[in-house]
């Protein structure tokens, strides 16, 4: 906590505020001088919030900057009210969340014309260094517990990875840029600040159509009709549980079902709305299996057009952690498939089981609703057969001279054309 500012009389009579502080933990007191008190309060609280070097950084920056240069906070709240223009609410809280967690502790205080590259790249390697405020929760919690039960393992820290950081810088920079574009700024100064490589991309699990029959065993009945949805239909998680009885058309030559809204994130993390699907290819329409239009006819019964299909067995939208944790986790361990699927990766299985079918990536991408056939050629492209296919052919013809075809003779191996 920062301590009370001092004041002191100079020669002149005029009174300034000394407030005193720390440039490092545990090093000597200095002090910064202010002419009116709360300028020094509200240096000490940025001390507390900072550290002291960073805080003499900040207030040295903010001298020599003009007083109409707004700080990067103060100029970030300018860029996502644009932002929000065509932005939805959840991805405009998301970012100020984003920021808060990430470059505004370090950054937030400096007028936006101070900040160097030298000072985004010291933010990226702090925030390298910084662990997540989930892991944090998760550590206090296990620690907590284990006063209670000593075989209660404390996790390791987590932190930020390098998608994260990669995600928040992006911010970063589209702020500067707008900054730039308003003359505010001649260079963006975070353009081109290079980002950690070491990104550990989660594997998507595929199940096979046995496994996912073993699993399905294991889910309780309530939910097995939204299981046996999402690996019929591909659907992301939002725009399932956004589905009702009006999106179904079951007595179709072809029964399928419309994909026209998905759960959305609000202002915070606690509010959500229905809003469009992800992208503007997510309003799409799903062909169903015929094995599956009893099992959702049933489900309609006594719901009308506009009520959520799939719902929490006490009624209301569907929690994605209480699913996870209580329904999907324990359903995989009791199944004994011996791999460990998230709910996403049913989206992941049922595109492999389209393309072993023989859609080909453009049909898949309409079904998936990707907004690109990139995105699913990125993602997908190795389940291709033809890939491996092509792959071995055109890998055989360019070995031909350094390793010619052998074809085995009577007594001793024989080359071909020899």
């Amino acid at each position: 906590m920062a301590a009370t500012p001092r004041a002191k009389q100079l020669k002149d009579g005029t009174v300034v505020w000394r407030q005193p502080f720390r440039l490092v933990p545990g090093g000597g007191v200095t002090y910064e001088t202010f002419t009116a008190r709360n300028e020094a309060e509200k240096f000490g609280r940025l001390v507390d919030e900072i550290g002291g070097q960073a805080a003499r950084d900040v207030r040295t920056a903010s001298t020599s900057s003009a007083p109409d240069v707004p700080t990067l906070k103060t100029w970030l709240e300018t860029h996502l009210t644009t932002v929000s223009a065509s932005g939805t609410p959840g991805t405009v809280g998301e970012y100020r969340r984003m920021a808060a967690r990430t470059f505004l502790p370090l950054l937030g205080m400096l007028p936006i014309d101070a900040i160097t590259r030298a000072d985004v790249v010291a933010w990226v390697v702090a925030q390298r260094a910084t662990e997540t405020e989930r892991s944090i929760r998760a550590r206090a919690k296990a620690v907590a517990a284990r006063e209670k039960d000593p075989a209660v393992k404390v996790p390791a820290p987590k932190f930020y990875s390098p998608k994260s950081i990669t995600n928040a810088k992006g911010l970063l920079s589209d702020a500067l840029k707008a900054a730039v574009a308003a003359d505010m700024l001649t260079r963006n100064v975070a353009a081109g600040v290079p980002m950690p490589s070491d990104a550990e991309t989660p594997e998507m699990v595929i199940l096979t159509a046995n496994e996912f029959t073993t699993l399905y065993g294991e889910i309780p009945d309530y939910w097995k009709p939204f299981v046996a949805t999402l690996y019929a239909s591909g659907m992301r998680w939002g725009e399932a549980t956004a589905l009702t009885p009006g999106d179904l058309d079951l007595d179709a030559v072809t029964p399928v079902l419309r994909i026209t809204r998905a759960w959305k994130k609000g202002d915070t993390d606690a509010t959500k709305y229905l809003g469009s699907p992800k992208t503007r290819r997510g309003r799409r329409t799903v062909s169903l299996p015929a094995q599956l239009v009893p099992i959702l006819r049933e489900l309609c019964e006594g719901k009308s057009a506009g009520d959520l299909l799939f719902t929490a067995k006490e009624g209301g939208v569907i929690s994605p952690q209480h699913f996870r944790e209580r329904i999907w986790h324990p359903a995989v361990v009791r199944s004994g498939i011996g791999k460990t699927p998230r709910v996403h990766d049913l989206r992941h299985s049922h595109a492999s089981q389209m393309i072993a079918a023989g859609m080909n990536l453009l049909q898949l991408q309409y079904r998936l609703g990707h907004e690109s056939l990139k995105t699913t050629g990125d993602t997908y492209g190795h389940l291709m057969p033809d890939a491996h296919t092509a792959g071995a052919a055109f890998a055989t013809i360019s070995l031909a001279g350094a390793l010619p075809d052998i074809e085995p003779g009577e007594d001793e191996p024989k080359r071909i054309g020899a």
